[in-house]
């Protein structure tokens, strides 16, 4: 039986994962790296900023200043959300509706907690989400489940227990390895993903299909 719901944000709450690949392409371009932002998306939604930033540079053998780098960026989109935030849609609608069903709710995002907090204040959903984990506050990032088990670990729900909404494959796989159920949030089904469970918009997440998952 399902009893808690952890929430990816950026692309399942927030239409905000174009900001990160946007900022990246940017930041990348400094170092000869043109890398377009669609690419960064289908690649790396969900990996750690960190893990991103580094795996790219280091391939190139450049020299670079991996904290300021990183800074400079969680600036950037910090700025970006203060400035304007969309929610995805149905996203809303859903986390208010799960919340008066009774789940219990966190959010495991690999975004910094500081950009968390602004993005869900912004979108007026923060009180829903007293427990958050955030990717500046895990030690490995997805597709390591550590983001998901310290998240099941705060609201004190066993992993068997809880059911993650994702849109990230790194997230997907994570949430496996967690030993928990996953919603992915996908454009098409016309590719493989590594959960069984896709939906295409967040309106299909009725009572009716979680009781399928359960």
């Amino acid at each position: 039986m399902i009893k808690g719901i952890i929430f990816d944000m950026d692309g399942v709450i927030s239409d905000t994962q174009k900001f990160h690949s946007q900022t990246e392409s940017e930041l990348l371009a400094r170092y000869g790296i043109q890398i377009p932002p669609a690419q960064i998306t289908r690649r790396f939604s969900g990996v750690r900023t960190v893990e991103f930033f580094d795996e790219l540079l280091k391939k190139q053998e450049l020299t670079y200043d991996l904290e300021s780098l990183i800074a400079e960026k969680w600036r950037r989109m910090e700025k970006l959300a203060s400035l304007s935030v969309e929610a995805v849609d149905g996203s809303l609608d859903l986390i208010k509706r799960l919340s008066a069903e009774g789940y219990v709710l966190a959010i495991a995002s690999s975004s910094n907690l500081k950009y968390v907090q602004i993005v869900l204040t912004a979108l007026g959903v923060i009180d829903y989400f007293p427990d958050i984990v955030a990717g500046d506050m895990i030690s490995q990032g997805k597709p390591d489940p550590e983001i998901f088990l310290s998240a099941a670990a705060k609201i004190k729900i066993i992993p068997e227990q809880c059911l993650v909404i994702e849109d990230g494959v790194s997230g997907m796989k994570a949430a496996a390895r967690a030993g928990m159920k996953c919603i992915g949030l996908v454009a098409d089904h016309d590719q493989e993903y590594p959960t069984e469970y896709l939906v295409t918009s967040l309106a299909e997440i009725t009572p009716a299909y979680l009781e399928k998952i359960e």
